[in-house]
């Protein structure tokens, strides 16, 4: 895909619409928004979230949305394949796998769905069952490819000189 601006790394984002656990352990989705002139609508899947709420936004969601911008998107919905919160992987609590079947009129409406859980081979069962879901979706799946060839990488290791590519489904 093809870069319609420049970096903006003083990006402000917004975050919002989150949808959270009665006892706020777990976040199933979350909208993150700019202002800028594109008009696209996004859906990122990561693996789980970290720190990112209502009210605040972290490193790996601002970077997204600032790679995302240069691509003329001005929001996402933010998945996990995870939805309890957990800043190191060690902490995730497994039993709190996202049904992404439950999300497949947003992904219908999504402009790019973009892959950014990174190209560690940890969860493959559950990265299967979620791909399943998109192969509906294939002509909207993006991700950043490493110069090795791995994808999908996490928005922590993205540059903002990297591509946004097609995502092949294996």
């Amino acid at each position: 895909m093809k870069k319609k601006y420049k970096e903006d790394r003083k990006l402000k984002v917004k975050t919002g619409g989150g949808v959270y656990s009665k006892d706020g352990k777990r976040r199933q989705q979350l909208t993150v928004s700019w202002e800028t002139a594109g008009n696209k609508k996004a859906i990122v899947i990561g693996i789980n979230p970290s720190k990112a709420n209502d009210t605040r936004s972290d490193s790996t969601l601002t970077r997204t949305a600032r790679f995302l911008n240069m691509y003329g998107v001005r929001e996402f919905l933010m998945l996990n394949i995870f939805e309890s919160y957990a800043t190191k992987q060690k902490d995730i609590d497994f039993s709190s796998k996202s049904d992404f079947t439950k999300f497949r009129r947003i992904l219908k409406e999504a402009d790019i769905i973009f892959i950014a859980w990174g190209v560690e081979k940890k969860y493959l069962q559950e990265k299967e069952a979620i791909l399943k879901v998109l192969k509906k979706y294939e002509d909207k799946l993006y991700c950043v490819i490493r110069e090795d060839g791995k994808y999908p990488l996490h928005p922590i290791r993205i540059s903002y000189e990297y591509d946004m590519e097609k995502y092949i489904m294996k």
